[in-house]
């Protein structure tokens, strides 16, 4: 049904290409909870050379709670009816709306009319799980976010902080290592011990086959 509705999405004024370029082969829209995450996933568009137009990534500009992220993708689903995946990117963190956010999602994928072709993409206890994966193999739980910033900066990014745009190609560089860190620990999850978790990996896998990318 989303390819159907692409049309739309590809002939808006807002979509179109300078003449003579192709229209994109799909458009996927990504709505992060915060500055980190969205510099993260516009550097991948870059390293994968996907246009803007290809992968859609607002500002979010309603808030970082995991269900102002859905809100903001349920907006510009209404403002650009047809997106061929949408992810929505937030952490567990101690966000009171967690639950309720990730339940509006599958509502959203599973009902019967309109259904939309929507997933979340969570971390726990936040992003900086899956940016450790670039350089460790490690289960070992977290008890704060700033616990895992301090790891990466004592281990492997000396000085990193969030939203710092300078450790981007970085990361870029060790994607590879990234995807085989976070398969890795997927097997080690259980349902009563997802600490650390992330699936932020399924993310960067749809990418690269949009890109045509190998990993």
């Amino acid at each position: 049904m989303a390819r159907r509705r692409i049309s739309k999405i590809r002939h808006d004024s807002s979509f179109r290409r300078r003449q003579g370029a192709k229209l994109p082969r799909s458009v996927t829209l990504i709505v992060c909870e915060g500055e980190t995450e969205q510099i993260y996933f516009q550097a991948l568009r870059k390293h994968y050379r996907l246009s803007s137009m290809e992968v859609v990534i607002p500002d979010n500009t309603v808030g970082s709670a995991p269900q102002s992220v859905v809100q903001m993708a349920e907006a510009k689903c209404r403002e650009f009816p047809g997106f061929d995946k949408i992810f929505c990117i937030f952490d567990r963190d101690t966000h009171e709306s967690f639950q309720r956010a990730r339940d509006r999602i599958l509502e959203l994928r599973t009902r019967v009319r309109k259904p939309l072709p929507i997933h979340d993409a969570v971390s726990v206890p936040c992003f900086e799980v899956w940016v450790l994966l670039h350089f460790d193999q490690s289960d070992a739980p977290f008890n704060r976010c700033a616990d895992i910033v301090r790891k990466i900066s004592d281990s492997h990014i000396a000085g990193y902080k969030k939203a710092d745009e300078s450790v981007a190609p970085v990361l870029m560089a060790r994607i590879d290592a990234a995807l085989r860190n976070a398969d890795w620990l997927a097997l080690r999850e259980t349902e009563n011990n997802s600490n650390p978790s992330t699936t932020v990996h399924h993310v960067i896998r749809h990418l690269s086959v949009v890109a045509r990318i190998p990993v």
